[in-house]
């Protein structure tokens, strides 16, 4: 398994690997977040040392890459291979060989298991799916590619969260996702639904005066900061509540 949702890792059981040094590992990166397509030399280069390349940059890049070859060559089988297409490089993997690729096919089964209204396997799958997080995505390495990706993958997880705790609330684990709820309305103060969901939590959770609390919580928010008033959703949900209607 080649990781990137954290520090980069490679976790080949019963091998030592060493990926080597950090320009290296920037081009095992590079390689990595565009697995399956080629990566042109100059493309290479421009992430890898900015806009003032030196002139070794292209010898340089050329060792890289035949040293990772060496470093792979000991692991390779079917579908793992650093091959050279004219003035590209494609890293092929096998389906499975990249926590990024299993996390975001875990993510798409979740949704179409939610879709059919299984929470209790799409809580299992997002559940597994989030535990691959090991941090943000290749915290060491600043080139413009990872940036990019860091961001998307960051707003890729933030829906996974988000449908996880949708897929809990769905099981009817709602006391133990209220902890989950807050911290994410915490991180992420503007997203309605989610503050929709901690307000259902806690009423579903015997806590009406909590669920109202945290309704006037996120109205002053809106308020304040975006001078708009609370969705419908939300507006329906208060309303239930001070109406006594049964959860």
């Amino acid at each position: 398994m080649f990781k990137v949702l954290g520090t980069l890792e490679l976790d080949f059981p019963g091998e030592s690997v060493e990926i080597g040094a950090a320009k290296q590992r920037a081009v095992l990166a590079v390689l990595l977040l565009r697995a399956g397509r080629p990566v042109g030399a100059d493309r290479l280069i421009a992430e890898v040392w900015g806009d003032a390349p030196p002139p070794t940059a292209r010898t340089s890049l050329r060792t890289y890459v035949y040293r990772l070859r060496r470093t792979l060559a000991p692991l390779s089988g079917p579908g793992l291979r650093l091959a050279t297409r004219g003035r590209s490089y494609v890293l092929s993997l096998p389906e499975d060989a990249l926590d990024v690729s299993v996390f975001q096919r875990s993510v798409a089964a979740a949704g179409a298991a939610m879709e059919r209204g299984d929470a209790p396997g799409a809580a299992g799958t997002l559940r597994s799916a989030l535990e691959m997080w090991r941090g943000p995505v290749l915290p060491e390495l600043d080139l413009e590619l990872v940036r990019q990706e860091r961001h998307r993958l960051e707003e890729a997880r933030g829906y996974a969260r988000e449908l996880w705790l949708e897929a809990e609330l769905g099981c009817g684990r709602h006391r133990q996702a209220v902890p989950a709820l807050e911290r994410f309305v915490a991180a992420h103060p503007f997203r309605e639904n989610v503050w929709a969901m901690l307000v259902r939590a806690l009423w579903m959770s015997g806590r009406r005066a909590d669920a109202l609390a945290a309704y006037r919580r996120v109205r002053a928010l809106l308020a304040e900061e975006l001078g708009v008033d609370p969705s419908g959703e939300l507006e329906r949900l208060h309303q239930d509540i001070l109406s006594g209607r049964e959860p």
